[in-house]
């Protein structure tokens, strides 16, 4: 399946357990390989600046309704390890925001 940026754009994002992390809002791409590397994922309203980077490997499915991730993209390091998930790293997920 292929996608458009426009039809990649605004697509809600969601964690394998129903978790509703946003919206995608933009893609950070390799310009040598042509590869996307990350999704920008914001959370909240449309004026939050809060934004996830979610890793292009974390990513499970991408449909037209929307893309799924794993389950700890959007815990930061702390709730991670404190969920009792083997999976704790600081890895999982970037948190930033853009001005």
């Amino acid at each position: 399946m292929r996608m458009s940026w426009e039809q990649l754009k605004n697509l809600p994002v969601v964690t394998l357990a129903g978790v509703k992390l946003g919206h995608v809002v933009g893609i950070i791409f390799d310009p040598e390989t042509h590869g996307i590397l990350q999704y920008e994922i914001r959370q909240g309203s449309v004026f939050s600046r809060r934004v996830l980077l979610v890793s292009a490997t974390q990513v499970i499915s991408v449909t037209a309704e929307k893309m799924t991730v794993e389950d700890l993209v959007g815990m930061n390091k702390a709730e991670a390890e404190t969920s009792g998930s083997p999976a704790a790293n600081p890895t999982i997920t970037t948190l930033a925001s853009r001005g």
